[in-house]
């Protein structure tokens, strides 16, 4: 079998296994939704390979670290989200209250692409710190426009509830996190 057949075959089981198990989570094992979840699961995959198509070899050797670290991962991200909340409530509960909004400045470790993207977006979803803006070196402001970054993006800008909750810190451990998860 050549290498690209078998690239493809592995990404079309894979996925129509990972989109099974969504559809029999969120549906359940009732017989009268099978021929939907068929339906559902071919149509899916075979959209996901089209619009997302393989682009190497399948490596399932470095599959159990990637998925124990990705736990941990998704495990980490639940238990500060929950501490994070506690202690956005204790700080809203107190009086007077407890909040000095502050804004600190933190390092891209990852490079460009789906990993950073994830730190980003799980950054924001923990309670008590989000992120602002991503700069470069120099502090300006680095946006998109439709020929890419209007300055390379080097650093975020964490806003916080306090500055004692050192974000910069938080956003080191997601990133190291990701990189284990992802890589």
């Amino acid at each position: 079998m050549s290498e690209r057949l078998l690239t493809w075959t592995a990404a079309a089981l894979l996925r129509v296994v990972v989109l099974g198990l969504l559809w029999v989570f969120f549906a359940g094992l009732n017989g009268d939704y099978a021929v939907y979840g068929v339906v559902s699961v071919a149509i899916c995959t075979t959209l996901s390979l089209w619009l997302a198509p393989p682009r190497s070899p399948v490596r399932i050797a470095g599959w159990p670290q990637r998925a124990w670290h990705a736990a941990t991962l998704f495990l980490w991200f639940v238990w500060q989200s929950v501490l994070g909340g506690v202690d956005v409530a204790l700080r809203s509960l107190r009086r007077p209250v407890r909040i000095e909004p502050a804004v600190v400045s933190a390092p891209f470790e990852l490079q460009e692409g789906h990993a950073r993207q994830l730190a980003m977006v799980m950054m924001n979803l923990m309670p008590g710190s989000m992120i602002q803006r991503t700069t470069d070196a120099t502090g300006a402001t680095s946006l998109m426009d439709g020929d890419g970054h209007t300055a390379e993006p080097t650093h975020v800008e964490l806003h916080t509830l306090a500055a004692e909750l050192d974000p910069a810190a938080q956003w080191q451990t997601l990133q190291h996190r990701v990189a284990r998860a992802v890589n």
